[in-house]
Order: structure tokens, then C-alpha cells, then sequence
């Protein structure tokens, strides 16, 4: 069941056709994890154990907080504060140093976000293999980002069949080789603009030339 409900919203980001559709899928399935932690979840033991062990990373302190909901948030953190002092106060320099850079690093969210990812990328996969209609779908995309060209061509390698391989990658790479070259076009052009010669001329696709470069490289 949760492979058909990863499906139908792969599918819908796909068909928006704007940016890279994992990012957007990302972003989607995050803001619904966010919701369900400052909602229900918040009085789940299950989660509640998970959040007070594993705390949050800055960026999605900033997003819980963000989402408004503030007495669930400050019951969260009050639990998860309470277990880090029996950690961080125990023994030595170093190893005080070491239990601070594990909570630094620990985050429920992120651990939640890598799980429904894989799912993701797996379900893509396995579209991409089962449906024509589905790796044409791929084919009209703007771009992948490099953080989610680079985890899927991973999971491509590890789940498709070894004559799909060659194919979804080469698919993948034409997306962004598309698209890098459409960029380097515009931002050539950008930059010949403010040459005398081409003062005249429009600006014809360049003038967010810079801002979607560095959106794609970052």
C-alpha cells in the first residue's frame, strides 16, 4: 500500500514540471512530517521516545518552529532537554566533546526524511522500469538536482536489472545535460548584454540566468 501512495505522488510531482521533482517531493513529505510531530504524534510514546533520544538539527528546529504550533514543540523539547542532561554532563573533556557532536548531529526528522526517500527513489526506479509512460514522464523533466541525481543513480544501480541500468542513467544524465546547456546559453548571453554591442538586443531567457544557476548548483 505505501509503495501505490509513493507512486500516485511521484507521479504528481513529476507532472508539475518545474524544478527537480524529488526536491518538491522532498519538501511535500516533509511538510507533512512536520505537521504530524507539532499534531497527534506529539502524544504517541513511541514518537515521543524517538524525538526525546534523538532531538532535532538546526534546520528543522527552525522548521518545527516555524509550523507555529508552540505547546507541543515545548513539550517536545522540555522531554527531549531532560534526557540529553543525563548525557552531556558525564566524564571528561573528550568525552563530553563526543556526546555533544552526537547530538549535534542526531535529528528524528532527518532519520524520517532519508526513510521516506529511499522509498522514493526505489519507487522511481521501479516506475521508471515497469511503465513507458512513466520514462517518457522522466524524460520531460526540467532537471534533477546533483544531491538527488547523484542518490538516484545509487538507487538505480542497486535495484534496476543490469540492462535498465545503462538506459536510466543515460535518461538522467540527457535531463541534465539539457538543462546545463540551456544555463550555460543564457548565462552567456546575460554576460554579452553588458557588452555596448548587445545593449539593444532583449534579454531574450537570461535575465534569471544567475538565480537558477546557482539554484541548480546549490
Amino acid at each position: 500500500m505505501a509503495e501505490k501512495i509513493y507512486s500516485i505522488k511521484i507521479k504528481e510531482a513529476f507532472n508539475e514540471r518545474c524544478g527537480c521533482p524529488i526536491c518538491a517531493l522532498r519538501n511535500l513529505l516533509e511538510k507533512d512530517e512536520i505537521e504530524r510531530i507539532l499534531g497527534a504524534a506529539m502524544m504517541e510514546p513511541d514518537t515521543r521516545k524517538e524525538t526525546n533520544r534523538k532531538g532535532f538539527c538546526k534546520t528543522h528546529l527552525e522548521k518545527l518552529f516555524a509550523g507555529g504550533n508552540k505547546l507541543p514543540m515545548a513539550l517536545m523539547l522540555a522531554t527531549h532537554m531532560e534526557e540529553l542532561e543525563g548525557k552531556l554532563f558525564k566524564g571528561d573533556g573528550k568525552k563530553a566533546a563526543g556526546a555533544y557532536n552526537d547530538a549535534r548531529r542526531s535529528c528524528y526528522l532527518c532519520g524520517r526524511m532519508n526513510l521516506f526517500m529511499d522509498r522514493v527513489l526505489d519507487n522511481i526506479c521501479y516506475l521508471y522500469a515497469a511503465e513507458e509512460d512513466f520514462r517518457k514522464l522522466l524524460a520531460e523533466q526540467p532537471y534533477f538536482c546533483k544531491t538527488h541525481t547523484a542518490r538516484l543513480l545509487e538507487m538505480g544501480e542497486k535495484t534496476l536489472p543490469k540492462k535498465e541500468r545503462l538506459a536510466f542513467a543515460a535518461a538522467v544524465a540527457e535531463v541534465n545535460k539539457a538543462y546545463m546547456e540551456q544555463l550555460k546559453e543564457d548565462l552567456d548571453w546575460f554576460c554579452k548584454k553588458f557588452d555596448y554591442r548587445y545593449a539593444k538586443e532583449d534579454w531574450k531567457n537570461s535575465k534569471d540566468a544567475i538565480e537558477r544557476a546557482v539554484k541548480y548548483l546549490s
